[in-house]
């Protein structure tokens, strides 16, 4: 199977940044990394940036990030699930325009209204919720309407030749597709839907929720569906002292076992491994990039 890495741009705030960035790599390299575009960019920022044009392996979406919301393909209101369809067709096409073909997506959270973007933090300060969390009604309520939502997302976005693909989230009060079963539900309701696998969320989701990380990685590979993984570390961890946090730390100074992911990955589906980390950017890349000379078959571009 083929693998390519690359990196998203999420902690890069400016062009400047972004150049600095490819100057350094290929420096030390001799070759200029693959890229997602991140959520948090918006119009201006990717006209700054021609230069990516070609590079592109996958957007976040939105994409642009121009808007006061995050779409929420798990609400009940045909205003917002338009609005939200909406977002993704134009972030689609973003990616196509900059050579990419697949579309990450935070697909939907247990409310009606969208996720307004200045009320994430305060969101946030909600906290992990409790295992048993996902058996609620409203939970089955709101990814029932998700799934719905994302049978007509995925047919837009394939029209386009872009490939859907839902990334599992951190298990906060609010968030739907928090566990490994909520993929298995989806993929067998919709044919052109795939999945990325962010692996620091999945780390922090087994400690909440008392599963087997190694074996819920497996079993999202198993489906055949998952097209794209993020890779970042963070310090989670359960015991007398308990600590959650999605820290999208540089690999190697957390509890996140990578090394054991990357394998199955690479042994087990072609996914693209995308480093999340919002520092070290040079350094994580190549640890990634050394990670993968010593796996089977790796493309790096």
């Amino acid at each position: 199977m083929l693998n390519k890495t690359g990196i998203s741009l999420v902690s890069m705030k400016t062009a400047l940044e972004v150049e600095s960035f490819f100057e350094t790599y290929y420096k030390e390299t001799g070759q200029y990394p693959s890229l997602e575009i991140p959520y948090e960019w918006d119009s201006l920022m990717l006209e700054y940036l021609p230069s990516i044009k070609g590079r592109v392996l996958s957007g976040h979406n939105p994409c642009p990030g121009d808007g006061d919301f995050l779409p929420n393909l798990g609400s009940r209101d045909s205003s917002v699930i338009r609005a939200s369809l909406d977002s993704i067709v134009t972030s689609a096409e973003t990616v196509v325009s900059f050579g990419g073909d697949i579309l990450i997506l935070h697909a939907g959270y247990l409310q009606d209204g969208p996720l307004i973007t200045h009320n994430i933090v305060q969101n946030r300060k909600k906290g992990m919720c409790k295992p048993g969390y996902e058996e609620s009604a409203d939970y089955s309520l709101h990814m029932k309407a998700a799934i719905g939502n994302l049978n007509e997302a995925a047919a837009a976005c394939m029209d386009m030749g872009v490939r859907l693909a839902v990334e599992n989230l951190l298990p906060r009060f609010n968030y739907l597709f928090q566990m490994p079963e909520d993929f298995l539900f989806m993929v067998q309701e919709i044919e052109n839907i795939f999945i990325c696998v962010d692996v620091g969320h999945l780390w922090v989701s087994s400690l909440v929720h008392d599963y087997d990380y190694l074996q819920a990685l497996i079993l999202l590979i198993s489906t055949e569906r998952v097209v794209s993984a993020h890779i970042h570390d963070n310090r989670s961890i359960n015991g007398n002292n308990p600590h959650y946090n999605d820290d999208h730390g540089t690999i190697g100074t957390g509890f996140v076992p990578i090394k054991e992911s990357i394998s199955l990955l690479v042994e087990k589906s072609s996914a693209n491994l995308i480093i999340e980390s919002i520092s070290d950017p040079v350094k994580n890349l190549k640890i990634l990039n050394e990670m993968m000379l010593h796996q089977g078959d790796s493309y790096n571009e």
